[in-house]
């Protein structure tokens, strides 16, 4: 097995896993369904990486999006407003060849979570890496998140990571250097106060 790249480790994996089951019950009622859980990817993944020697895991995790929504609902003629936090992650989930721990593949994946105390990160990292394992080795779920709307995140938005300033000075920078670069920051940026962290990150990518 040592002579395997871990190209070709990935697809022995592929192979070896047919498919997993949607075991996990999600809500309750009419807005129940079934969903793939993690603990059911992961006993799927980790017999076959083991067999053919791969290791995966997060190399690297960044919050880009953080929010708490508030939400008012009536009952009984007074009104109630509720909070709940929202994340999301960009996360990277590397396969290292256990054999030739230099040689690996890096996958980026995304996950949201929401909670009403403080089970955000853990639902928006257990997504993530679900999805990356999914992904990584096609697996069949079944499961299609397209085919059915997610439920509109209602209310306002507070505690947006606004944008830093060391990303502001590096804009303010590149709009000096080139005017192509200050024509496209004037066009995305209405003012430097109200500009968010993940507005200037992508924003900086854009123009690098």
């Amino acid at each position: 097995m040592s002579e395997m790249n871990i190209y070709q480790r990935m697809s022995a994996v592929t192979n070896e896993i047919t498919a997993v089951a949607k075991n996990l019950a999600v809500g309750t009622g009419k807005s129940s369904y079934k969903a793939v859980g993690e603990a059911d990817v992961l006993a799927a993944v980790r017999p076959a990486e083991q067999k053919f020697g791969v290791y995966s895991f997060p190399v690297d995790r960044e919050i880009i999006e953080s929010a708490v929504l508030t939400s008012v609902k009536e009952y009984n003629g007074q009104q109630f407003e509720t909070k709940q936090q929202f994340m999301r992650l960009r996360v990277v989930y590397r396969f290292v060849n256990v054999d030739k721990p230099e040689e690996y593949i890096d996958i980026t994946t995304y996950g949201d979570g929401v909670d009403p105390q403080d089970k955000a990160p853990g639902k928006a990292m257990t997504y993530a890496d679900k999805y990356a394992l999914l992904k990584a080795y096609k697996i069949i779920t079944g499961e299609d998140p397209d085919q059915k709307a997610s439920e509109p995140l209602k209310g306002k938005e507070e505690n947006i990571p606004m944008a830093s300033e060391k990303q502001i000075n590096y804009l303010k920078n590149l709009g000096a250097k080139d005017e192509a670069n200050a024509a496209v920051i004037r066009s995305r940026v209405k003012s430097w106060g109200s500009l968010t962290m993940a507005e200037a990150r992508a924003l900086i990518e854009e123009l690098k």
